[in-house]
């Protein structure tokens, strides 16, 4: 995650801004390594060291998102999109996929329907599901069209790194 959000080069040392960006078309505002002032208003993004991040990562997404849950594959769409949307909707985009009433809360009956069904169907699935997602991102507001290219980018990158698990 931190490699594709610009914080760590491949071979896992820290790039030097650790993926800073400002760029004021972004709809998350400012950010670094993946969190945004967006998501954060009261954090110094600029100022973030590896260690805040990382520890957001996993208190503010792999928790909320109950990415221990699931299998590697599936986990690690989840946890992107939790990064990316919140987890809130990942939850809610594992739901849909799953045949579950999307209301963002994991309980008995979400662990279920996600243990019924194969892995690589949920990857799939999901991706695809992301993908309409940044559609209607597009639809709601023109101005994210030029993030298209690097959102399909994401996912491709991030089906191939899931499918290594499956």
């Amino acid at each position: 995650m931190l490699i594709i959000e610009g914080a760590l080069y491949a071979d896992g040392t820290p790039t030097p801004d650790l993926g800073y960006v400002n760029d004021p078309t972004d709809l998350g505002g400012e950010t670094k390594g993946g969190i945004s002032k967006k998501a954060f208003p009261n954090l110094d993004i600029k100022n973030l060291t590896l260690e805040k991040i990382v520890s957001l990562y996993h208190v503010r997404y792999w928790r909320a998102a109950h990415c221990a849950d699931w299998s590697a594959p599936v986990a690690l769409m989840v946890f992107d999109a939790a990064v990316q949307h919140g987890p809130v909707t990942a939850i809610e985009l594992l739901q849909e996929i799953s045949g579950t009433k999307p209301d963002g809360k994991v309980g008995p009956l979400t662990r279920a329907a996600v243990f019924s069904l194969d892995n690589g169907y949920l990857v799939n699935r999901y991706s695809l599901r992301r993908a309409r997602f940044y559609a209607r991102i597009i639809t709601k507001n023109q101005s994210q069209t030029r993030f298209i290219e690097g959102w399909h980018n994401r996912l491709v990158d991030l089906v191939d790194s899931a499918w290594t698990f499956l």
